[in-house]
């Protein structure tokens, strides 16, 4: 990573987990980031300019209402009920310990009237409470098909529980309320898991009609599901074992999804069609690894990312075009201080590969959560890594050698 700076660092009160970073994907390009520690405190951070035309990075405590004192923060996870408008919905599940039992509650913010600004401190007034029977874990979410017409779909929550069950969360907008469906009816794939899933990833491709889910659990079990769409049937399903908890899962390609500027009067492309999806296994005892094109070949195909396992337990993962080639890469942070970059190359005798390991970076504590996303909003992403003490910054330069960035 040494075409990477540093461009920002903030410290947060408490600890967070694997669980507790989100991001506001805003309609203007200026993504903000959202971290929640375990004592109840969540920060927003955005950069915003000044009167100068710089950019100055803003922290700033959110007050969620119904967090109250003792309670911890498990995992958080928001969405945007509109690509035109900021229409955030944003879900944080808590745990409360008492010396009689441990109620644990998924809470659901939001705006019912959203307004064309964003205004997280209303957003964070409005919540609706779900009495949870089960301890927390990773809280997803996903587009759902209500019917045969791809055109009719609506955003769900998918929460994983210590009760070994996915359960899945549906907004009643005549109601103005979310209630509890059964997960089965919608994603059969995803029923009856061996163990607590850790991770889970759902991935749409073939023009949105067919659905590619995969998830990873406890004892390390990984499962993998190709669906069709038009009638939720599970056309494909393919499972592996490993001797170490599953940390995360990533479905993705190899190319970046980059769109073509405007000014350039090119038409976009269709290239999903061709483009091979490959699933990302990080593990916590043995190597990771990556399947490579499960849409064809399953979990038949296994490239094992060479050291991963040298660096202590992985416990998080990112895809990013991290050198700015049109490729994806492959990024893990460690328990160990460490974030590993993996690169996928060719070999033109048979038209197989390898991934290597492309470089590497130390940090002074172990690393939680890594996000890629534009947060600067100048066009170009970059890495958002949540460590045991807070939160990195960390801006890509390799297409600008040599050029200051007085903004950061």
């Amino acid at each position: 990573m040494e075409n990477i700076i540093d461009a920002h660092y903030f410290v947060l009160p408490s600890q967070g987990n694997v669980y507790s970073l989100t991001k506001l994907c805003v309609s203007n390009g200026a993504n903000k980031i959202l971290a929640a520690s375990l004592r109840r405190k969540v920060f927003s951070f955005e950069y915003s300019g000044d009167s100068d035309g710089f950019l100055k990075p803003t922290v700033k405590e959110v007050l969620f209402t119904y967090i109250p004192n003792g309670t911890e923060i498990i995992s958080i996870d928001a969405f945007t009920r509109s690509q035109s408008s900021d229409d955030f919905v944003i879900g944080i599940t808590i745990i409360k310990s008492s010396e009689h039992n441990t109620p644990t509650y998924l809470n659901i913010y939001s705006e019912w009237e959203p307004s064309s600004e964003i205004n997280l401190d209303s957003v964070a007034q409005n919540c609706l409470t779900i009495q949870l029977d089960f301890v927390p874990y990773q809280l997803y979410h996903t587009e759902m098909y209500t019917n045969a017409d791809k055109f009719n779909k609506e955003v769900v929550w998918l929460l994983s529980g210590s009760d070994e069950k996915i359960h899945m969360f549906r907004e009643d907008q005549a109601n103005h309320c979310y209630s509890e469906v059964n997960v089965a009816d919608y994603f059969p794939e995803l029923v009856e898991p061996p163990s607590i899933i850790l991770w889970m990833d759902i991935y749409h491709c073939k023009n949105e009609a067919r659905r590619v889910s995969a998830y990873g659990c406890e004892c390390g079990y990984v499962k993998l599901a190709i669906v069709d769409l038009t009638n939720r049937e599970v056309l494909s399903c393919w499972s592996a074992r490993f001797e170490g908890p599953v940390s995360t899962v990533r479905l993705f390609t190899e190319e970046s999804s980059l769109e073509t500027p405007s000014f350039l009067n090119v038409a976009q492309q269709e290239k999903e069609e061709e483009m091979a999806v490959h699933l990302l296994v990080s593990n916590t005892l043995q190597p990771s690894v990556v399947y490579m094109n499960v849409l064809q070949q399953g979990l038949r195909n296994c490239c094992i990312l060479p050291d991963s396992e040298r660096y202590d337990a992985v416990l998080c993962s990112a895809i990013a075009d991290v050198n700015m080639d049109g490729r994806h890469e492959i990024v893990l942070g460690t328990y160990s201080q460490d974030v590993l970059v993996y690169k996928y190359q060719e070999c033109d005798a048979d038209k197989s590969g390898t991934w290597f390991l492309l470089s590497q970076r130390s940090f002074a504590n172990p690393i939680h959560s890594i996000l890629y996303l534009d947060v600067t909003g100048d066009g170009v992403k970059e890495f958002v890594i949540l460590t045991l003490r807070g939160i990195h910054i960390m801006q890509v330069i390799s297409m600008l050698e040599g050029m200051a960035f007085p903004c950061l």
